[in-house]
C-alpha cells in the first residue's frame, strides 16, 4: 500500500479537525432541542433530529484522523508514547480538577456538599458516573487507545488491504449484533462497559489509516460523496422519526456512532473535505489556527456551554434554525478566546490542550 506525501495531506487534516470540532460543538448544543421536545414540539423535534444526524461524524473523525495521521507514520515506542501521550494526559491533569471545581460552583448553595469526606465522595460519585463531564470521555479514550496505537500501527502496515476491509467488515457486524441485542454487555461490570465502549473505536483508527493509505487515484468523487452524505442524514432522520413518533417512544438508535450509516458518513465527509483545497491565504491561514486551538476548544466548550445556559443563551432564546447555529458560533469564539488567553499565561501552554 502506498501513502501519500504528507505535505500533501496538511490543508485537509486541518479542515477535517475544524469540521470534527465545530460538529462536537452542535452535538452538544443541538441534543436538548431533541431531548426537550419529543412528544411536546414535533417540529422542533424534527429539526433537532436533523441538526444532530448532519454531524454523526463528529466523534468518528477524530478517530479517523488519528489512524491516517499517527497509524502510517514510523516511530519508536518510547517517542509515540513520550509524544502522544503528554500532548493529551498533562492538559487532562490540568481540566479534571477544573471541571470538578467548575461542577461544584455550578451546585445550587443547597445541593453543594461542605466538609472534605463528602466533598470527596461526591467527586468520586461524580468521576464514576461522569467521568466528571460529558465530554471528557473522549480523552480518556484516546489515552486507552494510545496505550495499543504502536501495535495496531505495526500489524496494519503488515497487513493485506484485503484482510483490513475484511477485519472492518466484522467489526461493523459486531456493532450491530451489539446494537440490536444479540451480544450484550450490559450483565459486565460498569468499568468492562466504559474500556470495551473505548476499544470499540479502534475501527475508526484502522479507518482512518485504511483511507490514508489508498492509492492517489482512489477517491470518491465530490458528487458522489456528497450524495452519499446526504442520503445518510436522510436515512437516519426518517429511521428515527418513523421508529418514535408512531410509538410514542422515543428511539435514537439510527442515530449510533457505530451504524454502517455513520460509518458512511465518515467516509463521505472524509472524501468532501479532502478534494476541497481553498487558496485564499487568510482562511488558510484561519483554518490553521482552529486546528492548532482544536483540541482545547474541546476541552473548555462544555464549561462555555454551561455558562451560557445559566445566564440565558441557549436554543430556546428563540426559533431552533436560528438558536443552535448562534449558540455554536458563540461557543466556538469563546472557546478560542479562553484557549488563546490561557496559552500567553507563562506555562500555561501545554496544559490549555
Amino acid at each position: 500500500m502506498s501513502s501519500e506525501n504528507p505535505s500533501k495531506n496538511i490543508q485537509y487534516f486541518d479542515t477535517l479537525r475544524v469540521i470534527a470540532t465545530l460538529a462536537v460543538i452542535l452535538i452538544h448544543v443541538a441534543t436538548p432541542v431533541v431531548n426537550m421536545n419529543f412528544g411536546r414540539n414535533t417540529g422542533f423535534w424534527i429539526i433537532g433530529v436533523v441538526i444532530d444526524n448532519l454531524v454523526r461524524f463528529a466523534v468518528p473523525l477524530f478517530l479517523v484522523l488519528s489512524g491516517a495521521t499517527l497509524l502510517t507514520k514510523q516511530f519508536t515506542l518510547i517517542d509515540f508514547y513520550k509524544k502522544r501521550m503528554s500532548r493529551v494526559l498533562i492538559p487532562l491533569l490540568f481540566w479534571l480538577p477544573a471541571y470538578w471545581l467548575f461542577r461544584w460552583f455550578m451546585l445550587r448553595e443547597w445541593e453543594r456538599p461542605l466538609g472534605f469526606d463528602a466533598i470527596v465522595r461526591w467527586g468520586t460519585d461524580l468521576f464514576v458516573r461522569e467521568g466528571v463531564s460529558v465530554h471528557l470521555w473522549f480523552v480518556y479514550m484516546i489515552l486507552l487507545l494510545y496505550l495499543f496505537m504502536p501495535f495496531i500501527s505495526k500489524i496494519l502496515k503488515s497487513a493485506s488491504r484485503k484482510s483490513i476491509v475484511v477485519f472492518l467488515v466484522l467489526w461493523l457486524a459486531l456493532n450491530h449484533l451489539q446494537l440490536f441485542g444479540v451480544f450484550n454487555t450490559g450483565s459486565f461490570s460498569l468499568l468492562f462497559q466504559k474500556l470495551y465502549g473505548y476499544m470499540l473505536y479502534i475501527g475508526y483508527l484502522v479507518l482512518g489509516y485504511y483511507l490514508q493509505t489508498l492509492k492517489s487515484n482512489c477517491k470518491l468523487p465530490m458528487v458522489s460523496a456528497f450524495t452519499l452524505y446526504l442520503s445518510t442524514v436522510v436515512f437516519a432522520s426518517l429511521v428515527t422519526y418513523y421508529l418514535s413518533v408512531p410509538s410514542g417512544k422515543q428511539t435514537l438508535t439510527a442515530m449510533n456512532t457505530f451504524t454502517l450509516n455513520t460509518f458512511l458518513q465518515v467516509i463521505a465527509v472524509y472524501f468532501l473535505l479532502k478534494n476541497i483545497e481553498f487558496k485564499n491565504k487568510y482562511l488558510v491561514l484561519f483554518i490553521q489556527m482552529m486546528s492548532n486551538y482544536s483540541f482545547g476548544i474541546y476541552l473548555v466548550h462544555i464549561m462555555v456551554i454551561s455558562l451560557f445556559y445559566r445566564i440565558g443563551i441557549f436554543w430556546t432564546m428563540t426559533h431552533p434554525l436560528i438558536s443552535v447555529p448562534l449558540v455554536v458560533i458563540l461557543t466556538l469564539i469563546t472557546s478560542f478566546i479562553v484557549i488563546f488567553l490561557l496559552r500567553k499565561i507563562p506555562f500555561m501552554a501545554r496544559f490549555a490542550g
